[in-house]
């Protein structure tokens, strides 16, 4: 039997369709994993570029096609909490009602981002501390305060996915958190409802 050369051009091109369909299948199974907990986290600089952004990449892209993504958790900053006037006593009542559960998140430079913060709940209390708790448990305790003019809130902790300032816009008892502030340079955004359940620990 005679095979053409379109026919073998065309088998070609199966084969390779076939093998990029299962790496991209092995990369996104492996992406949908949960991130391990940030270790040696870095500082904040702009390495010298004068630039805004979460993370500064020195030398090329290679990627011309701008699609450059960086999973790493955010540089540690420091959270002037204490320098906030105390929030009211409506915010304070607001805040600990109930529990906050990260439902989204996005950032354009790591598509992952969100796996950092779904599994996490947010519990805050009137004394301005608040539990970050993971699997029905308390992981970590920070502090928070509001700059109830600006909208500013600030959360201060050991998980550098929160511990920044946050622009909030507020709906009811929803918050969605943006990563553009004077401090924020990550522009992550986070979206949290307020649930009256405590998380459970599956």
């Amino acid at each position: 039997m005679k095979i053409s050369k379109f026919n073998i051009l065309l088998l070609v091109v199966a084969i390779l369709m076939t093998y990029m369909t299962c790496k991209n299948f092995k990369e996104a199974k492996a992406t949908d994993a949960q991130p391990q907990a940030a270790q040696n986290v870095e500082t904040y600089t702009s390495k010298g570029y004068n630039l805004r952004a979460s993370h500064v990449i020195d030398g090329s892209n290679p990627d011309t096609a701008g699609i450059f993504q960086i999973k790493k958790a955010p540089a540690r900053v420091d959270v002037p909490w204490r320098q906030v006037t105390p929030p009211t006593t409506s915010r304070r009542a607001f805040m600990s009602t109930g529990w906050w559960k990260p439902v989204f998140a996005y950032q354009g430079s790591d598509t992952t981002v969100h796996l950092n913060y779904v599994n996490k709940t947010l519990q805050f209390r009137e004394d301005q501390t608040f539990d970050i708790i993971i699997k029905g448990k308390v992981a970590e305790t920070g502090h928070w305060a509001m700059e109830e003019e600006k909208k500013i809130l600030y959360l201060s902790c050991n998980d550098t996915y929160f511990n920044n300032t946050w622009r909030v816009q507020e709906n009811g008892f929803r918050m969605v958190f943006i990563g553009n502030t004077d401090l924020n340079v990550t522009g992550i955004q986070v979206r949290l409802d307020g649930s009256k359940t405590p998380p459970s620990a599956q």
